[in-house]
């Protein structure tokens, strides 16, 4: 484990030392179960979001014309989830 610290205001610190004194952990065990939960939380979103993607893309596959160079399709959908990752930040 590696050290770090984080600014909180005072109501979240307050609230903080609350949680631990009546769980009777330390700040620092609720502090890293929050962060392990928000992580979990962006990563499963991320591969859901990412699981749909591929779906979609299987799925316009299938439905154009053979014609149509296969890249050319690739480098339209990886554009589109640049585009959506640009909006979301």
């Amino acid at each position: 484990m590696q050290r770090t610290n984080i600014y909180l205001d005072e109501d979240q610190l307050r609230l903080l030392k609350h949680l631990a004194a009546e769980e009777n952990k330390p700040v620092a065990d609720l502090v890293r179960q929050a962060v392990d939960q928000f992580l979990r939380s962006r990563l499963e979103n991320d591969v859901t979001w990412q699981n749909d993607m591929t779906a979609l893309i299987e799925r316009v596959r299938n439905r154009v014309s053979h014609a149509i160079d296969p890249d050319e399709i690739e480098r339209d959908v990886r554009q589109a989830k640049q585009d959506v990752r640009a909006a979301r930040r």
